[in-house]
């Protein structure tokens, strides 16, 4: 390389002038400012047209039609008005923050520490509280007050309608206070964990590297198109998408379908986003609603999975941490949903993804323990109410339980295939045979899923986040064919009809949504058959309508499911499982054989030889054939208040 000399005592001896003595040096230094000046601007247009590029070949494959803003509906819904939600108790005390002081304060970077590789918020503990009224939240704070006085130890939030408080203390000291509080306060019913750091599970918008041969490849493998012809989903079903942000406003998700919208940040039905939020979050939620339960037949984008069911959103804000992501789904549970969608997760350092799986498997039985007991509290209140939680088992290629939200049988954890029907390189895994571990349930597409991204256009995303709403949606069309279906039964038939994974075990079964649903609607009772053949009868039946328990006249939010146990032609048992209690409640049951019905008569009321919580009124039941021959039983008190229930058969209970 040939130098070049700005001293004239190293100049070159050849006999030639220095470079810029034929313009002065001052001309020559406006003349390298100009030229340095073109090679920016050159620079500036070559980045636009090269993004301009990119962005052109990553949806070269997307139909104009789909990624291009189009024209607003005119037939759309109106917006939900901004409504507000119970919050704040009435009468706070002086250790509980005052109305318009109690929101959840936001962290910063600085707070942000590590626990066994996961990233938590360092000065902050959560606490969730067992059926408090309001004197056991200001009782909570007081005791929690007397035994940390100073100023840096205090309640900076709570949630009336969540049962939930936040405390900030001191960081050295938060693994302390967490051992000690349970112990100190003994007089109220409650759980302590970390505010662990939670993100979305799926879409980078600037990281799209996948082509898109067909926009729609993923519906068959799962046998989408053969489950619409048996249902499109039930207004009854109610599928709550817990989320960041959503656009209600996009063609495929404005709808009459909307119900009880709500935002966690706000608590107020506003769940748009807030002012300067990243794209990324308001995509996020956006695009997991649309593939869960998009609209169907409106000639715009892509359809969801159970496009006739009711859509709860719940927006949990751009800083998702685990008091957020709580509050969603309680609000969810209470709020009446029968499947709640969480595409959410932990988030963890570097360090984790590089342990071997056995150590991984190591760290998850002893990693977040306390957040786990919480998270179990949290699947027995949803399994009282019947509600199933589908959970993205994530995209480090890590073992799914290390999330302590994602351990155990409780929830459904989703992981992802690729186009190919593989194990997608990104996705999570958990099941070990050798091990006696299945921590993912079943598996769904999750490279290339189409979806509606805010502002009315559409785009292609990969993650779990975007396969656990096609399982969401699975279990939403179930639940629309059998409404009492459990989560264990649901757990059940979506393993027993799923695809193995070639050659990869490591990842649930792929979801084959038609033969799930047959094998929900063929244990139906056909009454043909029955009149034909008394001895069909005999065996367990369950109702698929779910019972809501009353107290007083007051609906309790408890589920219970009504049995009858039929051991010969002649009659056998009734009873009704409380979920809440775990009990059965029962009395004898005669049946009455009739040319064109059958009768159904309890002798009594149902009740438990060794729990009193709940006795039943005893009903009467007369069976006939619906329109499609099925038996519909309308059932009847002393008071001449009557339901209509079918009757499915089930080999065995599952509560």
């Amino acid at each position: 390389m040939k130098k070049i000399y700005f001293g004239s005592s190293e100049a070159p001896t050849d006999g030639k002038a220095p470079f810029w003595k034929p313009w002065g040096l001052g001309g020559w230094l406006l003349r390298l400012l100009g030229f340095l000046i073109l090679l920016f601007v050159l620079g500036v247009l070559l980045s636009l047209f090269k993004s301009s590029r990119s962005n052109q070949t990553a949806n070269a494959d997307i139909p104009d039609q789909i990624i291009n803003p189009v024209t607003p509906d005119p037939g759309r819904v109106p917006l939900p008005g901004d409504e507000n939600f119970p919050h704040d108790i009435q009468n706070p005390g002086e250790n509980l923050p005052q109305p318009g002081d109690n929101n959840i304060p936001p962290y910063d970077d600085d707070d942000i520490t590590s626990d066994d590789g996961r990233q938590i918020v360092g000065d902050r503990l959560n606490v969730i509280l067992d059926a408090a009224d309001d004197q056991t939240f200001n009782q909570w704070a007081d005791e929690f007050k007397a035994l940390y006085p100073g100023d840096d130890y205090k309640v900076v939030y709570y949630d009336r309608m969540t049962q939930l408080l936040q405390v900030q203390i001191p960081q050295d000291e938060r693994d302390q206070i967490m051992q000690a509080l349970p112990t100190q306060i003994t007089d109220i019913s409650f759980y302590v964990f970390p505010e662990g750091l939670m993100g979305s599970l799926g879409y980078k918008p600037n990281d799209l590297v996948f082509d898109y041969p067909e926009t729609s490849w993923y519906f068959e493998p799962i046998q989408a198109y053969d489950a619409w012809e048996i249902t499109k989903g039930s207004p009854d079903v109610i599928i709550a998408i817990c989320d960041s942000y959503f656009d209600l406003n996009h063609d495929d998700l404005n709808s009459d379908r909307i119900v009880k919208p709500y935002s966690v940040v706000r608590r107020t039905s506003d769940v748009k986003p807030a002012s300067g939020c990243d794209e990324t979050s308001f995509l996020h939620g956006s695009m997991v609603a649309s593939q869960a339960l998009g609209n169907m037949d409106n000639q715009r984008g892509t359809a969801g999975i159970a496009p006739g069911c009711k859509f709860m959103p719940v927006s949990m804000g751009h800083q998702m941490t685990s008091m957020t992501v709580l509050q969603g789904l309680l609000y969810a549970i209470y709020q009446g949903a029968s499947v709640v969608n969480l595409s959410v997760g932990d988030v963890y350092d570097d360090a984790i993804s590089r342990l071997s799986v056995e150590e991984q498997i190591q760290l998850s039985q002893t990693m977040s323990l306390a957040e786990q007991a919480v998270w179990d509290y949290v699947a027995e209140m949803a399994r009282e109410r019947n509600v199933t939680i589908v959970w993205a088992a994530g995209n480090e290629n890590v073992f799914t339980a290390l999330d302590a939200g994602k351990r155990g049988n409780a929830t459904i954890k989703v992981s992802a295939v690729d186009t190919q029907l593989h194990k997608a390189e990104f996705s999570n895994f958990g099941n070990f045979e050798e091990y006696g571990l299945v921590e993912s349930t079943i598996s769904a597409p999750g490279v290339d899923i189409l979806g509606a991204k805010p502002y009315n256009t559409y785009d292609i995303g990969p993650g779990t986040s975007f396969a656990a709403p096609i399982v969401t949606g699975a279990v939403a069309l179930m639940k629309s064919i059998d409404p009492t279906l459990s989560t264990a039964e649901i757990i059940e038939i979506l393993q027993a009809t799923g695809k193995p994974i070639e050659g990869d075990a490591t990842i649930g079964k792929l979801l084959q949504i038609k033969d799930a649903l047959l094998m929900v609607k063929n244990n139906f009772a056909n009454f043909d058959d029955i009149m034909s053949d008394h001895e069909k009868f005999v065996g367990l039946w369950r109702s698929t309508t779910l019972q809501e328990i009353t107290t007083n006249g007051q609906p309790t939010g408890k589920k219970c499911r009504c049995y009858y146990d039929i051991t010969s032609t002649q009659g056998g048992s009734a009873f009704i499982y409380a979920t809440d209690t775990q009990k059965d409640y029962s009395t004898t049951l005669n049946i009455e054989w009739k040319p064109n019905e059958i009768v159904l008569k309890e002798m009594g009321n149902k009740t438990n030889p060794t729990d009193n919580t709940y006795s039943f009124v005893p009903l009467t039941g007369v069976c006939t054939a619906d329109s499609a021959n099925i038996l519909k039983c309308k059932l009847t008190d002393a008071n001449g208040t009557s339901t209509t229930i079918h009757l499915r058969k089930v080999t065995h209970r599952q509560d």
